[in-house]
């Protein structure tokens, strides 16, 4: 199985010839798209998707993404290979999700037996990354791909604001619902105890989106793991009036810990 995550659209062929140059060298390869609809070079949200997502297929799977705004250039194209997965793409911080001791190899893709023929310096997507997966899913070790590297790019990444006493989120990814999704990691164990999003207080967590009337916004944890913002029946996105997410200020403020009750000494 390879799955797909591109920046490329639907509308240009770009995602079609993947498939063609996956199937040209394997055939019997199970190609499966996790979504073509990354915004253009949007390395956050390509990292987002990956993370939530790659989980759900079963171990083996090839995870072929291409966001990649530095194509051409002297970034590497990788290899990696954890417990249960393969991750082929650029090595523009896509994979840096991944803790250290979760990533059992890396290698730099350089093999041109492994790549079609001439490369395009503008579509190693195509030419360079798309072989290597198909390549992979046919047996080929991934140490044939090219030399083995120590480390991945690890971009400096937005993360959450730690405040006293609370927290300031980032958005990361809007889905086609307009639901916001934030870059702070949550459980219901999390001791929040108020949301408040461009000054309007959004009180506690809720667990879904029934919790409130229609038109109104809440705060719920996301199926990704992650904090998110939305609308019953409508759009955060639509309803917070921002023209980017940058414009979309977060904050959370955490209970305190209670204090322990002394006890009488008797």
């Amino acid at each position: 199985m390879i799955t797909l995550t591109t920046d490329f659209g639907l509308v240009d062929g770009y995602q079609g010839v993947l498939e063609g140059v996956i199937a040209a060298i394997n055939p019997e390869a199970h190609v499966i798209a996790i979504s073509h609809q990354v915004p253009a070079g949007d390395i956050d949200g390509g990292r987002y998707l990956l993370k939530a997502h790659h989980r759900f297929f079963p171990p083996g799977a090839i995870h072929l993404a291409i966001v990649d705004p530095g194509v051409g250039s002297s970034r590497k194209i990788i290899a990696l290979k954890t417990k249960d997965y393969i991750f082929i793409g650029p090595d523009n911080g896509l994979f840096s999700f991944f803790k250290p001791r979760e990533i059992k190899s890396i290698f730099s893709v350089t093999k041109r037996k492994y790549a079609l023929k001439p490369i395009s310096p503008v579509f190693h997507g195509r030419d360079i990354m798309a072989p290597a997966a198909a390549y992979a899913s046919t047996g080929v070790p991934l140490s044939a791909l090219g030399p083995k590297i120590n480390k991945i790019n690890r971009p400096r990444l937005k993360r959450p604001i730690i405040l006293r006493p609370g927290v300031k989120t980032h958005v990361i990814w809007v889905d086609r619902f307009g639901n916001l999704v934030t870059d702070f990691e949550v459980t219901e164990k999390t001791p929040i105890s108020g949301i408040t999003v461009n000054g309007q207080a959004l009180g506690h967590l809720r667990k879904t989106f029934g919790e409130v009337a229609p038109g109104r916004p809440l705060a719920y944890i996301g199926s990704g793991g992650h904090l998110e913002i939305g609308v019953n029946k409508g759009s955060a996105l639509y309803y917070f009036s921002a023209a980017n997410i940058d414009e979309i200020e977060i904050f959370l403020d955490f209970a305190k810990p209670k204090a322990p009750r002394k006890r009488k000494i008797k």
